[in-house]
């Protein structure tokens, strides 16, 4: 009976031990799935912004310019830091990253963000924050476009040798004019050279090229590369008129020699002649 007992409550020890341990891992899981779940809330309110946005739009390769204007001169030092991942840019006028791409342009009341050879991976919201009492903020989203340029009728444009050929070189997705747009034909520039009849023109969104006669010299690659865009080509055909005899164009037979004359003239004797006389089948039938 003793030895029964002591085996019931070595048994009911037991189960009192791996009833607590269980207790605790639910305990212990239960706490860390409510930190997870304060992480996240927190890093999800991280790019919550309270208050009015700025958008700014800039070409991918050229410079980004984010305003900040604060109401009081020398109310406090103005930092810039961008919101996504809380890194510090500049304070006051000194650049604090070491990304020297980032500079401050400061004038009076306005402390300006200049983002020099944008890219894709500079888009996000940025905060310009004053120190004061309260704090002043303010934020701009920057938007990066990547320009490209087409030309209408590529791949393939074939034109008559003689008439006039116009090649237009357009910008898409731009948000500024381009500098410059450089014309080549088979790799060769010809935006400057004096060819006669052959004419470049800049426009707001892109570039013209005008060549009033063509000739089978002009035929062959057309490239526009814009400043700010990605190149685009196209591939000339200049169709050649072929030469046909005088006789198929109508030619007066008066400029023709004597022999040719007397040449036709028996061809279409001999063929008249045969086509009178009967065959010698028709005449001694067998």
């Amino acid at each position: 009976m003793r030895t029964l007992l002591i085996i019931l409550s070595t048994f009911l020890e037991i189960q009192l031990y791996f009833t607590g341990s269980r207790a605790e891992q639910q305990q212990s899981l239960r706490v860390s799935n409510e930190l997870v779940s304060l992480n996240s809330s927190e890093d999800e309110s991280e790019d919550v912004v309270e208050g009015p946005i700025r958008e700014v739009l800039a070409q991918s390769g050229s410079t980004a310019n984010l305003p900040c204007k604060i109401t009081e001169p020398g109310a406090g030092t103005i930092t810039w830091m961008k919101r996504k991942n809380r890194r510090l840019l500049t304070v006051g006028t000194s650049t604090h990253s070491v990304d020297k791409r980032f500079v401050v342009m400061h004038s009076s009341t306005d402390w300006l963000l200049q983002i020099r050879a944008v890219t894709l991976q500079d888009e996000g919201i940025y905060e310009c924050q004053v120190t004061s009492h309260p704090v002043q903020r303010n934020f701009v989203l920057l938007k990066v476009t990547e320009a490209y340029s087409i030309i209408p009728g590529a791949p393939d444009l074939h034109v008559k040798q003689g008439s006039s050929l116009r090649l237009e070189c357009q910008l898409k997705a731009a948000a500024e004019s381009p500098l410059y747009v450089f014309w080549y034909r088979q790799g060769h520039m010809i935006n400057y050279d004096e060819e006669l009849g052959v004419k470049v023109e800049l426009t707001k969104n892109g570039s013209i090229l005008m060549v009033n006669k063509t000739k089978p010299s002009h035929g062959g690659n057309y490239t526009c590369s814009p400043s700010n865009a990605k190149s685009a080509y196209v591939m000339v055909h200049v169709i050649e008129e072929e030469e046909k005899p005088a006789a198929m164009h109508g030619g007066d037979r008066r400029n023709l020699s004597p022999a040719i004359l007397a040449s036709n003239f028996l061809v279409s004797l001999l063929a008249a002649v045969s086509w009178r006389i009967p065959s010698f089948t028709s005449l001694y039938p067998t």
